[in-house]
């Protein structure tokens, strides 16, 4: 096995280390495209998919992350000029630095078999990274930070777009300021570019549907209310990032945490028909322009919105 792993090296160490020279031709997948009417043509932007792998594995065994995959395959096919990286990630305690480097080299190139096997043309994959353990996001030992360094990442690399130019939106909600009607605080157009006042936020962490202690505070305030005022309806909105992933996977968590949200208010006694609809909008319905990580972090949300019978 061993010998094998160092010849099938050789025969891709080209790609490996010639893509850290194209990541930085092409740009990190934290560029975005920021509108001007001075231009003719706005900068390309970037995608990031975070592919989970079990500890200490490279391959992948669960449905919904062949479904994450094949989402983004479905892009790929429609659209010849995109283009993809492809990351891989170790976790430190997976083994020594040269383990956590082959298995880091492992994930991507089983992301890489996989789509290329798919019928995406090798060409599009403008690089591959194996980053061993050198990239950790958690460095304690336990449960999340397994999760969150045992990874690979699909970055899709889409090509620039011409711009039109528009009247000025100086809230970036999407509303131009002649028909916002809150034209410095960033809205929605149902309400005419205004913040919806009747709603709670209930937070969720980034690319996450479970429930967490600051999750439970904010649920239990509503689930008091709703005591205390037995006229009172709610409906129930998930919402998800572009930044946590591509639009499959945003569908996917907007629609997990609409529904945990529902559950956890029935699990407290509270009678299913006070809650009058679950709805989930992937990531149609941003709450801010997501211009920095603490902005982006504010739209993984679950949205609790009251009515009076």
């Amino acid at each position: 096995m061993f010998i094998f792993r160092w010849l099938f090296f050789i025969l891709i160490s080209t790609n490996v280390f010639a893509g850290q020279q194209d990541k930085e031709l092409y740009g990190s997948s934290n560029s975005s495209v920021k509108k001007t009417a001075t231009t003719r043509m706005a900068p390309g932007y970037s995608d990031t998919t975070v592919i989970r792998f079990d500890y200490k594995q490279s391959a992948l065994f669960h449905a919904f992350t062949f479904e994450a995959i094949d989402s983004i395959v479905s892009i790929l096919l429609a659209n010849n000029k995109i283009t993809l990286t492809i990351e891989g990630y170790a976790y430190k305690d997976e083994g020594s630095d040269t383990i956590c480097y082959y298995l880091s080299l492992n994930r991507a190139l089983f992301l890489q078999t996989y789509i290329l096997g798919r019928g995406v043309d090798s060409s599009r994959i403008i690089s591959l990274i194996a980053y061993g353990n050198t990239r950790q996001k958690i460095h304690k030992k336990d449960k999340g930070g397994l999760t969150i360094n045992c990874k690979a990442e699909i970055v899709l690399n889409y090509p620039p777009k011409p711009i039109i130019a528009t009247e000025q939106d100086k809230d970036e909600d999407g509303i131009v300021d002649s028909e916002d009607k809150c034209p410095d605080h960033f809205g929605r157009l149902e309400n005419k570019g205004c913040p919806v006042e009747n709603m709670v936020i209930v937070p969720f962490a980034i690319q996450e549907s479970a429930l967490y202690p600051m999750t439970y505070k904010v649920l239990d305030s509503v689930v008091a209310v709703l005591k205390e005022n037995p006229g009172y309806t709610v409906s129930i909105e998930g919402h998800a990032y572009r930044s946590e992933g591509i639009q499959a996977v945003c569908d996917r968590l907007a629609n997990e945490r609409a529904n945990i949200v529902k559950d956890y208010l029935a699990s407290r006694l509270l009678s299913v028909s006070r809650i009058t609809a679950v709805k989930s909008y992937g990531n149609l319905k941003p709450v801010n322009a997501g211009k920095t990580p603490q902005d982006a972090l504010q739209n993984a949300r679950a949205e609790i919105i009251f009515s009076r019978q």
